[in-house]
């Protein structure tokens, strides 16, 4: 390119001026291939930003024009320009959305990808996953004029609610700038009646036909490069129906798949959790290891009960919302809808509202055990899980909790704290994976370095089928644990806690140290034929 060896000879000197600048900018019109000077553009916002005049904001303007015809984000700033702050959708969460979780570059990444075929992404209710897509749907019929792509949700409201709102992004230039972006592009054809949108010839399929599952599909839409789906299922009662969910999934494999033309077309869903037999949850179990399928999910908060979704606008989840709407609704529902989790309450096995709890405070007298058991993290997002308990009778409090994903070097420190703090005098580790070292090296170290004598011992951990019959086996005695209520836990005693009542024999589970731990305890404490006694509360 002949246009490059003059930016860098702008590049090159002392100092750049408002002058130098917007040569460099009237350079970079003339490339075709946008993308491959984007180096250049970073730059030079980077230098317009120390300049604070009219022309210089103008200039940096005409930058995120220019990149919005090759990168989503840009685009979303760009089109949103002369709107109201307050109006504005993206930029207000971007630093959230993009900055803390990555997904317009996440998107792109699966637009740009020539092997990509699927994207599923879910997030809660009310992050911004439709706004996002009417964006998105802007964004691929500026960049692909003549191709023809299709959008399905569960209802004709829907669908009519994105029509209008993608034409208006399209058409509106008084709100948004997409003539700006794409100023080769005059006004598209568009059909209220059959829900189109397009700059094809008339009589080819159009560049964006929109329809709804209640509808028919068939006859006047096509996809030949992108198919995008958004919350198929339509509501709790629909998701709690096999036979429903069944039924749509069928129509979504036997008749929108079918509508798609070439071996190329991208397929993106989206959509909020309802059930691990939902569109989305299928589709992770039927192609989760193959590396062209991409799924992401973003949970309403993260490991450490923070929200993943508080924005720099009114419009947001603070930790105290969340807090309050775990408090007041289904736990299943929770772990659905807001956390993501594809699962049903008849197939949790520890349901929060299943299980036993105290205040805090234990029964007056000396307990007949204190003892630990620990299930050794190594790698792979497990967390060490060390619950204590305090043992009365047929009794046993879980008192605290280590629950921890970091290393050894800072788990282990943790753990004989934990022992001397409650003057523990036997515990057991499963040696699988290293453990056997690392409890033989907590031995020597309460020995050598506190003068502290305790029984331990380490057990070789069953397979992973195995581990789930041991959870299934103990579940009834895990069931008379008694556990801290909601008001007096710590952090690891929490994120354990929510791995726990979030853990169901019916799905596949991310994570399970926490019940196998807990399996391990009600092995390590009460005989294996022993039957828990459900009698008076020692209170």
């Amino acid at each position: 390119m002949q246009e490059i060896p003059v930016i860098e000879r702008i590049k090159r000197l002392p100092q750049q001026t408002e002058e130098s600048l917007t040569d460099v900018m009237g350079v970079l019109m003339g490339i075709k291939d946008r993308r491959s000077v984007d180096h250049y553009v970073k730059w030079l916002r980077r230098e317009v930003r120390n300049f604070r005049t009219p022309e210089m904001y103008n200039l940096l303007k005409q930058t995120y024009m220019y990149a919005g015809q090759y990168k989503f984000d840009d685009f979303m700033i760009a089109m949103e320009w002369k709107r109201e702050p307050k109006a504005r959708f993206w930029l207000p969460r971007r630093k959230v959305l993009e900055g803390k979780h990555g997904i317009a570059s996440r998107i792109q990444e699966f637009i740009d990808d020539p092997e990509a075929l699927f994207l599923g992404f879910s997030q809660p209710p009310g992050t911004g996953k439709t706004t996002l897509i009417k964006f998105l749907l802007a964004y691929i019929i500026g960049q692909e004029p003549k191709s023809a792509n299709m959008y399905i949700s569960y209802s004709d409201g829907m669908t009519k609610m994105l029509l209008d709102s993608v034409k208006s992004m399209l058409t509106d230039k008084e709100e948004y700038c997409f003539h700006e972006i794409f100023p080769d592009l005059g006004e598209p054809d568009t059909s209220a009646e059959y829900k189109t949108i397009s700059y094809r010839r008339k009589g080819d399929f159009p560049t964006l036909g929109l329809v709804s599952m209640s509808g028919s599909v068939t006859g006047r839409t096509r996809a030949n490069r992108f198919l995008v789906t958004d919350d198929l299922v339509k509501n709790k009662e629909e998701a709690r129906s096999p036979e429903r969910l069944d039924k749509l999934f069928g129509d979504y494999t036997a008749t929108l798949t079918t509508r798609m033309i070439g071996d190329n077309v991208k397929q993106l869903m989206l959509g909020t959790r309802w059930s691990s037999y939902d569109p989305l949850g299928r589709m992770q179990d039927a192609h989760g290891d193959d590396p062209r399928y991409t799924f992401i999910s973003i949970p309403v908060w993260d490991e450490n009960e923070q929200s993943n979704f508080e924005y720099e606008h009114p419009d947001r989840y603070t930790t105290e919302k969340i807090r309050d709407i775990k408090a007041t609704i289904d736990p299943a529902d929770f772990e659905c809808l807001f956390m993501q989790h594809g699962i049903e309450k008849e197939g949790l096995a520890f349901a929060s509202d299943s299980l036993k709890y105290y205040n805090g405070v234990l029964p007056d007298g000396e307990p007949d055990n204190i003892c630990f058991v620990n299930d050794v993290a190594w790698g792979g997002g497990d967390s060490l899980s060390m619950p204590i308990a305090y043992v009365y009778g047929d009794y046993c409090y879980i008192h605290d909790w280590v629950f921890d994903k970091r290393d050894k070097s800072v788990t282990k420190p943790r753990v004989i704290a934990k022992i001397l703090q409650h003057k523990i005098k036997m515990g057991r580790t499963e040696s699988n994976n290293g453990g056997s070292e690392y409890s033989d090296d907590v031995y020597r170290i309460l020995r050598t370095e506190y003068g502290y004598s305790i029984n331990m011992s380490h057990k070789k951990a069953p397979t992973n089928m195995a581990k789930l019959t041991r959870i299934e086996q103990h579940a009834p005695t895990i069931r008379e644990f008694y556990f801290r209520s909601e008001n007096c836990r710590d952090d690891d005693y929490r994120k354990a806690m929510n791995e726990l009542t979030g853990f169901s024999f019916t799905v596949k589970n991310k994570h399970d140290d926490a019940p196998d731990s807990l399996a391990m305890m009600a092995e390590y404490v009460f005989d294996r034929s022993k039957i828990i006694t459900v009698g008076k509360r020692p209170f």
